[in-house]
């Protein structure tokens, strides 16, 4: 694997969020500015994927999107923030973007778990030039392997449709009274299995780069 397919920059982060707390397991906001937050990926630094097989790989981002979902509890950010740690991934700004992305502002639309994955591949797979036609286009095998993928796994990129399947009927997220049902049913565990199967799939994507 070269390290240049996993080392890419998105944009220059103005604010460095609290990526630490998230695997030390606290509770600091994301966005909260404290000189203990994760650095930003160091050109230099090796990758978590790299010198690892292909199985280690899937299994060190599978574990780490566990981790990241317990405290977290956000489909979208723990699904790129997994794939950041393993191939050191743009920067800390994303996660932050992220946050209103889970089913689309909570709508039951695409599943935050396909929103951050294909954020991330989209950082290996992208072009770099606004007038780059045939990158745009080359960007679009990789993202549409995945999104086929996931579907042939849940039966949907859909969170309402992925919801109804693992928990027997739809929540509409927007109302108070359905978000408190939806969280006591304890949707962490059943969505964080969600995710582990697309960081997964985009992984061995993110793999086939190299």
């Amino acid at each position: 694997m070269r390290r240049r397919a996993f080392v890419r920059g998105a944009v220059a982060s103005t604010s460095v969020l609290c990526l630490s707390a998230c695997d030390a397991g606290k509770t600091t906001p994301i966005g909260a500015k404290t000189e203990s937050a994760s650095p930003e990926p160091a050109a230099d630094r090796k990758p978590l994927a790299w010198g690892r097989s292909p199985a280690e790989v899937l299994d060190l981002v599978d574990g780490k999107a566990d981790d990241y979902m317990r405290v977290c509890h956000h489909c979208a950010q723990t699904s790129f923030l997994a794939l950041r740690a393993v191939f050191e991934l743009g920067n800390a700004s994303l996660v932050k973007a992220l946050t209103p992305l889970p089913g689309i502002a909570e709508r039951g639309e695409t599943c935050g778990a396909v929103t951050g994955c294909l954020l991330a591949l989209g950082l290996v797979y992208g072009r770099d030039r606004l007038e780059d036609w045939a990158g745009w286009r080359a960007c679009l095998v990789p993202a549409r392997a995945f999104c086929q993928r996931f579907e042939s796994e849940m039966g949907s990129t859909m969170c309402g449709d992925i919801v109804e399947k693992l928990f027997g009927q739809r929540y509409n997220l927007a109302d108070p009274a359905d978000l408190a049902k939806f969280q006591r049913v304890g949707p962490t565990a059943k969505c964080g299995g969600v995710v582990r199967k697309a960081v997964r799939i985009a992984a061995g994507l993110i793999l086939d780069k190299g």
